[in-house]
């Protein structure tokens, strides 16, 4: 009798489009997801991805019930998955590299050197990122500020910023430049240089059996090296 097949490894990429990135919808992967499902249809690995809010995510990687998720290596991260390389992750296994930027209300006046952040007319500075958003908030505190949970899509968080409820919004620059894009929002503006620019890994829970694990490990290696193929390289016109 032949073995029964091996379980898919669930990978849970959160419900919030980020082009070109993750796409939010399973009829048109973005690039991260279909790199993630191709490796490893080539090695034999049966990969589901999971479209679930981040907190949720989370939780379930915490519980053992999903393998593995999209995340940078920040503290949060760290602390509780996996990282392809090493430790602190890898960044030739990356699966992306973007930017994280600030968006504010264009009459606001704000000073900001890619160091140092300073709002004269707003104490304290309310600053605010979609849910779950580990990178934008861990990057917030290390400015001396308390990031605000904003609610799970992006379109809101720059909503807040709108009514006067946020000082600034953080989001991913391929998310602001879309939303930028949209008339409603005509009234912002994205602030230079970046916040940061943050490497996105797959992470993996620590619960993994040994042989899932070296499987996870030929993955890794199989996306970084297929990382930069015209097929999953974005379109220049939305690079950062």
């Amino acid at each position: 009798m032949s073995a029964p097949p091996a379980a898919a490894l669930q990978v849970c990429v959160g419900d919030v489009p980020v082009p070109p990135f993750l796409s939010g919808d399973a009829s048109r992967p973005g690039i991260i997801e279909r790199l993630m499902v191709d490796a490893g249809r080539q090695l034999g690995m049966q990969v589901e991805l999971l479209r679930w809010p981040a907190r949720r995510c989370f939780e379930q990687m915490r519980l053992g019930k999903v393998e593995a998720g999209v995340g940078a290596a920040v503290a949060s991260n760290l602390q509780e998955f996996d990282f392809p390389g090493n430790p602190s992750g890898d960044p030739q296994l990356r699966v992306a590299r973007t930017a994280i930027v600030l968006i504010k209300r264009q009459d606001a006046v704000v000073h900001w050197d890619g160091q140092r952040l300073e709002m004269p007319h707003a104490s304290p500075v309310r600053v605010g990122a979609r849910a779950g958003f580990r990178a934008a908030t861990e990057a917030v505190r290390r400015l001396g500020l308390e990031p605000t949970q904003g609610p799970n899509q992006p379109l809101h968080v720059l909503r807040m910023l709108q009514l006067g409820r946020l000082d600034l919004a953080v989001l991913v620059h391929e998310e602001a430049s879309t939303l930028l894009a949209r008339q409603e929002f005509s009234n912002l503006t994205q602030l230079e240089p970046p916040l940061l620019v943050s490497d996105f890994f797959v992470m993996t829970i620590r619960q993994l059996p040994e042989a899932q694990r070296q499987q996870v490990q030929r993955w890794w290696e199989l996306m970084a090296q297929w990382r930069d193929l015209p097929a999953y390289r974005m379109d220049p016109a939305v690079s950062p």
